[in-house]
């Protein structure tokens, strides 16, 4: 049932497509009564099968009118203020391409005078426009315009005039397209975007990637009519000719343009269709498309025939001057040249013939241009510049993205768009683009390369030009007979449909190296000799000449299949003769993923230990300089790991190869290997300088401590000394408790009164070590316990917008998660509590550790819990201690044994800590966050991008808690290392950005005199300071990060150093800071009349008592406070005398 009613239906629609001339005479009918077509009268003619009653339609007068009257109104527009762009009506439904052109072509054809009027005129313009002296074609343009009425393409030329003549800039432009429509017309605002998109076309110099991106955003918005239109006349570079549906769309909707406009998009499109279109186009429309005079349609239309078929006379003469340059020394030829300039129009031909003769002088421009006797625009000068640089393959980056600007600019001119046709050959490595030759304006001696039978070409040729060509000569391709431009043309066809033996190319070469030809000629016999060898499975020899392609002129290696060698370098089953050195060349050429790998066997192949100790020969000095400096980067370094096993080798050996690269520069010297090698060397100074404060994180002044303590511990030494080792017997008394009566056994027991002498010397020793002011607890509270681990841990949670802080010092409320709140709104108040709850638990295992584990104990003093717990650690004091010092005198000797055996006994700690940081406490932290996924869960939100930060805080926290293990590795003070300002500056940047995750969205300058330094023992103490200021600043001051700026410097004075640190704070906060610094003096003044410090191993608090102690006791000057308060700044300015 269901397939007879389709069947059915099929036929109502096939006779639907029965159109007859019954149907032109009844709209013929309609319109005599005044009645308008519709849309559907003009689709159901459009969408027939029957071209002929397509062509009837446009053929019948009354018709035509009535449709270009009032459905395709815009083919000639005559005042452009009052054309209303979006004022068309299309049918909506899509016909298939083939259609949709038919229909398009008809259209054109009912304006071929017109058109081909403007075709006669546009080569003038043309041509007229780069010539100085010429009025820029104005004059043309303005008859093209009177007669022809507005059209994008004449309105974008006026434009380029006027940037050109009268030096308008975009904003002018702008400003007179928006003159255009100050009305309140509802299509003016579309109007001046059509028209500003123009001027942004024109007049925007970013490169390519950056005006797509601008534009494509500009025209997202826009209606869909539009928009296919816009997308391709703005951006027809990425427009998708491929696919048929879209460029019918394009073609349906190019009804808002005019005749002329639409014809510009005609021929783009035949230029650039996919081969199958153009097959289809060629075999259906050939009759229509003959009708208009345009030498790019004519070459269409014959391009699947031999290039030489129809050959003019215009042709012909420009082919026999070619062939006379050739013959003769371009450079001696301005004459021919000159006659090429003034007798024939601008073309890709001609100023390709220009290039090589501006290529082969060694003068100025304007002096070049003036024996010549043509003027150009400073815009087509600097093209042609830009063309003989990528001819030539000497270009950069700049001359690319110059070019490719200069052809969207003048995308209007044939010329140029045969220019943006030679820029994506070059950069797809397509040399068969016969388009480039094909679609010029003459046909030439390079058409000749495209020829598919040489023979017919030459017969052509020897017919119609006066030089004769013997095509004997040209088929042996031996170095004599090889002549002429046109015998080199005809060679390179030879290469493209006969399979020649290698020595037949490589005579070929060389024949063009001796006619001394332009370049792209020898590079072109090089690609083939290259393909010969890939052809062949000849890998070795096909890398080597991809090698030598690249030491001969770098550029020229983007002519070459790159992917295709990379995919052949990185299998693994292919077998590459490995100690080439050209092997790992040309894999660093095609970016192989296998280059480590493949410079690791030519090493090992060619027994070279390390890169540096490469060698330089006569024959290899440019491949080895290339390895060292390209291939031997700190990034390939850093994964040889068979051979250079840390970082710290890896630097050392890039310096080893930066400083042979600079030897090796005779008389030449390079200032880039001198600044990378100062770059290195600085950052090794840095690391090394970083390390030292990270390490001293847990030290302590040992020797500092004996020479002030001297006296003090000087009884103990001397009771030491004196008392004789002995063996006595002492009575000892023990209490014990039997049934409630209280019992005292009294006993003998041998002891040793040298022995006991140690041990009250030790005992104080320890005390010493671990509580003096330069004792390890002070640096632990500095150092450590002092911000520092703080902001190491919850850095990790922050960065990954975890954790915030606290509204106040005073409350546990934390402040809203805005980062979280902005993705789950207007849900947050679900999960507020769970964040506050998560924020608290890290701030309190941080407390934890601070206050429970980093502590030390010995004797009275101390937390039992810390992992520094000393009080039964020496019970081996009589083996390790007493037998090493019993027979020593000096008491200096005795101190240095009993400190080497404090800190054996602290490193077994330090052991134990690393190990708890690594394992117990870093699993604390990551079951925080998993418990925090879990929680987030089980509120039902869409929480994924939460759920990455958390995956991301768990690496983090690893790594920061890795890192933080690594502070306590024991370290001596010492003076080893002057430390410059600028270090001094670098080193405090890096570790405070460490510590502190908001640092890189703070304001932070820090200044010194240039010629301030230190040494590397002062430098923990500095660092110390300004992080505590630092983070004085960050927690105090209430003001957000984004807003926070900190001014910090260090100057010398006479009588010491002067410290001044400064920060905004936010207003509220004036009256509780002035409070803080009434307190902060009182107390800072009783520390200065104290002979002791106090509460310098307690956290928390403002810093200042522990600044007092770095000043007073380690580097032992007389520290004085002044705290000033503005408005809106807080300072403090400490001075460092004595």
């Amino acid at each position: 049932m269901g397939s007879k009613k389709n069947k059915k239906i099929n036929k109502i629609q096939n006779r639907r497509q029965v159109i007859s001339n019954y149907d032109i005479v009844e709209l013929q009918k309609k319109i005599a009564l005044g009645k308008k077509l519709s849309v559907s009268d003009i689709f159901k003619i459009k969408s027939s099968n029957n071209s002929e009653i397509k062509r009837q339609f446009f053929k019948t007068t009354t018709i035509a009118n009535e449709y270009f009257s009032y459905h395709s109104n815009k083919a000639i527009i005559k005042n452009i203020k009052n054309t209303d762009f979006t004022g068309f009506n299309i049918h909506l439904e899509s016909l298939t391409l083939m259609k949709e052109l038919e229909w398009f072509l008809l259209e054109l054809l009912s304006f071929k005078d017109e058109i081909n009027y403007y075709l006669g005129l546009k080569s003038e313009f043309e041509d007229s426009f780069f010539r100085r002296n010429c009025d820029f074609g104005e004059h043309i343009l303005a008859e093209i315009k009177e007669n022809l009425g507005f059209s994008l393409w004449e309105f974008e030329n006026e434009l380029l005039i006027k940037i050109n003549k009268e030096k308008h800039n975009k904003s002018e432009l702008i400003e007179e397209v928006n003159s255009l429509y100050q009305d309140d017309k509802p299509y003016s605002s579309f109007n001046a975007l059509l028209l500003s998109l123009i001027v942004d076309k024109i007049s925007d110099e970013s490169d390519s990637f950056l005006y797509y991106q601008t534009i494509s955003k500009k025209i997202e918005g826009i209606p869909e009519p539009f928009k296919h239109v816009l997308s391709y006349f703005l951006l027809c570079e990425s427009y998708p000719l491929y696919n048929e549906k879209e460029v019918s769309k394009l073609l349906a909707h190019s009804t808002m343009l005019s005749i002329v406009d639409r014809f510009n998009i005609l021929v783009k499109l035949l230029l650039n269709f996919p081969e199958n279109i153009k097959k289809k186009i060629r075999d259906n429309f050939s009759s229509i498309l003959n009708q208009f005079d345009d030498y790019k349609i004519k070459k269409f239309l014959s391009e699947r025939y031999d290039l030489l078929d129809n050959l003019n006379r215009s042709d012909i003469d420009f082919i026999e001057t070619q062939q006379q340059l050739s013959v003769k020394n371009y450079k001696n030829n301005s004459n021919l040249i000159g006659k090429v300039i003034k007798e024939y129009y601008l073309s890709y031909s001609t100023v390709d013939l220009l290039s090589r003769y501006v290529s082969s002088q060694n003068r100025e421009e304007e002096e070049l241009y003036k024996d010549l006797k043509i003027e150009y625009i400073p815009d087509f000068v600097d093209i042609i510049n830009c063309y003989v640089k990528i001819k030539n393959f000497s270009f950069s980056s700049d001359h690319i993205s110059k070019l490719y600007y200069y052809t969207r600019k003048y995308s209007s001119f044939d010329l140029l768009n045969q220019f943006r046709l030679h820029l994506r050959a070059l950069s797809t490595g397509a040399l068969d683009d016969r388009r480039i030759e094909l679609y010029d304006k003459y046909t030439t001696l390079s058409c000749l390369k495209y020829t598919i039978d040489a023979i017919d070409a030459v017969k052509i040729l020897n017919k119609n030009i006066d030089f004769k060509i013997y095509l004997d000569d040209i088929f042996s391709l031996k170095v004599n007979n090889i002549k002429s431009v046109a015998d080199v043309e005809l060679g390179l066809s030879l290469l493209r449909n006969i399979k020649l033996d290698i020595n037949s190319l490589n005579n070929f070469s060389q024949s063009i190296e001796d006619l001394q030809l332009p370049v792209w000629y020898l590079e072109e016999v090089k690609y083939f000799i290259f393909n010969h060898y890939l052809d062949s499975n000849d890998l070795q020899n096909a890398i080597a000449e991809l090698s030598d392609a690249y030491f001969r002129r770098k550029n020229s290696i983007c002519i070459y299949p790159l992917d295709k060698m990379r995919e052949l370098l990185d299998q693994e089953t292919l077998c590459f003769d490995l100690s080439k050195i050209e092997v790992p060349i040309v894999a660093k050429l095609c970016n192989s993923s296998k280059l480590k790998y493949i410079f690791e066997d030519y090493l090992e192949e060619n027994m070279i230990d390390y890169p540096s100790n490469m060698k330089m020969g006569t024959n290899n000095e440019n491949k080895v300089r290339f390895v060292l400096e390209s291939i031997c980067t700190r990034e390939l370094l850093s994964e040889l790991t068979m051979i250079l096993e840390s970082e710290e080798q890896v630097t050392n050996e890039r310096l080893s190869i930066l400083s042979k690269l600079n030897e090796s520069n005779v008389g030449e010297f390079d200032n880039k290997y001198a600044k990378e090698i100062s770059e290195l060397s600085q950052e090794v100074l840095l690391k090394k300088l970083v390390r030292s404060v990270n390490r001293s994180k847990l030290t302590v002044d040992s020797e500092k401590i004996y020479q002030k303590n001297k006296d003090e511990l000087g009884k103990f030494f001397n009771d030491f000394i004196d008392t004789k080792e002995e063996r006595l017997l002492g009575y000892f008394t023990n209490d014990q408790l039997n049934e409630n009566k209280q019992l005292l056994f009294i006993g003998l027991k041998e002891y040793n009164p040298k022995m006991g002498a140690l041990e009250r010397l030790f005992t104080k020793v320890v005390i010493k070590f671990l509580f003096d002011d330069d004792g390890l607890d002070s640096y632990l509270s500095t150092r450590v316990r002092h911000g520092t681990l703080q902001g190491q841990i919850r850095r990790a949670f922050s960065n990954n917008n975890l954790i915030t802080e606290k509204i106040s010092d005073t409350s546990n409320i934390y402040a809203p998660n805005e980062y979280i709140k902005k993705i789950v709104e207007p849900n947050y108040d679900k999960i507020s509590s769970i964040l506050n709850d998560f924020s608290e638990s890290v701030d309190d295992e941080i407390t934890r550790i601070k206050q429970e584990i980093l502590q030390i104990k010995y004797g009275e003093r101390g937390i039992d819990s810390g992992i520094f717990n000393l009080s039964e650690s020496f019970y081996d004091i009589e083996d390790e201690v007493y037998n090493k010092v019993k027979v020593l005198n000096d008491p200096k000797q005795i101190y240095d044994k009993i400190v080497e055996y404090i800190w054996k006994k602290i490193d077994i700690k330090v052991l134990m800590l690393q190990k708890m940081i690594k394992s117990d406490i870093t699993k604390i932290f990551i079951d925080k966050l998993t418990n925090l996924e879990h929680r987030l869960d089980r509120s039902g939100l869409e929480l994924s991008i939460i759920r990455n930060n958390i995956a991301s805080c768990k690496t983090d926290i690893q790594n920061s808690l890795e890192e933080i293990a690594g502070w306590f590795e024991r370290s001596q003070i010492s003076d080893d290392t002057v430390v410059h300002s600028e270090d001094l500056i670098s080193v405090s940047k890096n570790i405070i950005s460490k510590i502190n995750s908001d640092f890189e969205k703070i304001t932070f300058n820090l200044e010194l005199n240039k010629d301030y330094k230190i040494s590397s023992r002062e430098l923990p103490f500095y660092i110390d300071i300004l992080l505590i200021l630092f983070n004085n600043a960050m927690k105090h001051s209430g003001v957000k990060s984004d807003d926070l700026i900190i001014n910090a410097s260090i100057i010398e004075n006479e009588d010491g150093s002067t410290i001044k640190f400064s920060n905004n704070y936010l207003s509220e906060k004036e009256d509780l800071i002035r409070e803080s610094i009434e307190t902060l003096k009182q107390s800072l003044d009783e520390i200065a009349s104290s002979d002791n410090i106090p509460r310098l191993t307690k956290e928390g608090g403002s810093g200042y008592h522990k600044l007092f102690k770095i000043i007073k006791i380690n580097f032992i000057k007389d520290p004085f406070f002044e705290f000033c308060i503005s408005k809106d700044k807080f300072e403090v300015i400490i001075r460092m005398e004595g």
